[in-house]
């Protein structure tokens, strides 16, 4: 049986039911996600658009900017102002940890733990942990910095 975590903003008139597991659940680090999302580092887990439902109740909307430039949005709720997902260039629904951990008191869900950094060589702050570090969104490392 899949996973089913039931998100909401704050006033609770824009959820999400996201069913299953991410694509995958990153800190990422890219001049355009620190725009967008307005952080200095994104935590967030993407998802297929089918496995994830949105509701917005009738008297609300789901407030939409996209990036200048970019196929990247963010939505929020038109009620509280709560950031509920973006939206990435790949299509996918990229949701912030911060929904999760809202949702399980405090606790963000071992599913989706973030597990990389990606374009840690954009990043504004170092990060101090044992998460592979990527230059771009796959598999190519951020070269080791060398002394002198």
């Amino acid at each position: 049986m899949a996973t089913v975590y039931e998100l909401s903003c704050d006033c609770g008139a824009t959820r999400l039911v996201a069913r299953g597991e991410p694509s995958r659940s990153t800190f990422c680090h890219c001049e355009s996600c620190r725009k967008l999302y307005g952080v200095e580092v994104l935590s967030a887990s993407a998802w297929p658009n089918e496995s994830v439902k949105r509701t917005v109740s009738d008297d609300a909307t789901l407030i939409g900017h996209r990036l200048a430039g970019r196929r990247m949005w963010r939505y929020h709720c038109s009620h509280c102002g709560r950031l509920m997902h973006g939206r990435n260039r790949r299509g996918e629904i990229v949701i912030p940890n911060e929904r999760f951990r809202d949702a399980a008191g405090g606790r963000l869900p071992d599913a989706v733990k973030p597990v990389a950094h990606l374009f840690y060589n954009q990043r504004v702050l170092d990060i101090a942990d044992n998460l592979p570090k990527h230059a771009g969104d796959s598999g190519d490392a951020v070269p080791e910095p060398t002394e002198g």
